[in-house]
């Protein structure tokens, strides 16, 4: 037996377990079935078919648990008020208590649900989710605003399902609270700082998954009012694929997931790649139907000539200046689609890495250079102070006066400046520069 154990041999040591079913047994006997009202929250089916959800109300909340032998239809989500019937228990492997649930009674929609019913109703009326009012997202977007909070899963999936597609694409991410009370009023002020500054072609509004509570802030009526008045296409990918919001019924494009939403904004270098050898076919398709269509025409116009010799001459130059004009439309063509091309060619230049890299090396190795020059600079003047200083004590360093033939005379330890501090017959000592002497006062001068 331990030391432990002999201190409390007089007491009743439990277990967790005992502990926790001696806590069940007296909710059992002490409450016994009940009936709760309350609003279903945080509702999930796990693989085998029980439900789990809270029930909650205004001040308090409380685990439930419906199983799949109750054979009772699971016809309410989050935001629904239910009334249920069951037994209070406790959880052993948790230790937390819970209804178990063996009725269910729908009691209507709960309160949060009813305000995103009317704002939906109220913002549909006034055209917000009209289809017309919707903006097209950028083909080519290279640098992206993303508003989301910088601790989550959110952010690290757009990041790394972005950057994977598209290595050159800039992402500009404005911290924001995506749950809570002030979530909503700082996605707004993410939406007019990305209008103000005007570095981004596409916004993008992302967190992950949560119950209703957690999702409302996104269904804020000035957050959709922001939305809609945002000059720049928003993207939101908020919650799971089964959430929507207010946000995005208003936003540009919604997609199911953070991770789609990135899909949906980047555009991967072999998509590019195709797109502009795309335009390079559908532009050399063009330039030979054109070649073939002037073709005709001037067949056409021979035939016309051969028939009526004696104007062969006056068709020949007719058809000399169709020729000019011909080769004249045709360069004209094939510069303008060159220049297309030069274009396109210079914004993939414009954004690659190597010429950056170039541009900033040449500014960090002037950056240095400079950075030397101030140090040496800076060096020698402190170099200056030093030996200004050094200069100045030997001046007022007393051993360079007594090397003149002064002395220094003191009285019980004390500097002598004045003859009234001595007296006759009062030992004196008396400091050369090299070696002192003892003296006493046989006279006394003024």
């Amino acid at each position: 037996m331990t030391e432990v154990d002999l201190m409390l041999s007089d007491k009743k040591i439990l277990t967790v377990y005992e502990l926790t079913n001696y806590i069940s047994m007296l909710l059992d006997e002490g409450i016994g079935y009940v009936y709760v009202r309350g609003e279903v929250s945080n509702l999930r089916v796990s693989d085998v078919g029980h439900a789990y959800f809270t029930i909650k109300d205004d001040k308090s909340q409380i685990s439930a648990v419906l199983f799949r032998g109750q054979n009772i239809k699971i016809n309410f989500k989050d935001g629904n008020r239910i009334i249920v019937g069951g037994m209070v228990s406790v959880y052993p492997p948790r230790g937390i208590y819970q209804i178990v649930v063996n009725e269910v009674i729908i009691d209507g929609k709960g309160e949060l649900y009813l305000r995103f019913e009317e704002l939906k109703k109220k913002l549909f009326e006034e055209g917000l989710f009209s289809l017309d009012k919707k903006r097209s997202l950028p083909n080519f977007p290279f640098y992206v605003g993303l508003i989301t909070s910088p601790y989550g899963a959110a952010v690290r999936d757009f990041l790394k399902t972005a950057l994977n597609k598209n290595p050159y694409i800039k992402v500009f991410v404005y911290s924001s609270k995506v749950q809570g009370e002030d979530a909503a009023k700082e996605v707004i002020d993410g939406i007019r700082y990305f209008n103000k500054k005007k570095e981004v072609d596409v916004i993008a509004i992302v967190r992950g998954g949560g119950s209703f509570e957690d999702l409302f802030p996104f269904n804020d009526e000035g957050l959709a009012y922001a939305i809609r008045e945002s000059s720049i296409p928003i993207v939101t990918g908020i919650g799971h694929e089964i959430d929507y919001t207010i946000a995005d019924y208003v936003a540009d494009f919604r997609a199911a997931t953070p991770t789609a939403a990135a899909e949906s904004i980047v555009k991967g270098i072999d998509e590019i790649v195709e797109i502009i050898k795309d335009y390079k076919d559908r532009l050399d398709r063009s330039i030979v139907e054109n070649i073939l269509c002037k073709e005709r025409v001037i067949r056409r116009f021979l035939n016309a000539f051969y028939k009526d010799k004696d104007r062969f001459d006056e068709k020949m130059e007719l058809l000399s200046s169709y020729m000019g004009r011909l080769r004249e439309s045709v360069r004209n063509i094939l510069v303008n689609n060159h220049n297309k091309i030069v274009q396109l060619y210079m914004i993939l230049e414009r954004y690659s890495p190597l010429g950056l890299v170039g541009r900033f090396s040449e500014r960090i190795s002037l950056l240095e250079l400079r950075q030397n020059g101030t140090i040496l600079t800076y060096l020698e003047l402190l170099r200056n102070r030093v030996n200004n200083n050094v200069i100045k004590l030997e001046l007022l360093n007393p051993e360079n006066i007594l090397k003149k033939g002064y002395s220094i005379v003191y009285k019980d330890g004390n500097i002598v400046c004045d003859s009234d501090q001595v007296f006759v017959d009062d030992v004196l000592n008396v400091k050369f520069y090299k070696g002192c002497v003892k003296t006493i006062v046989k006279e006394k001068n003024k």
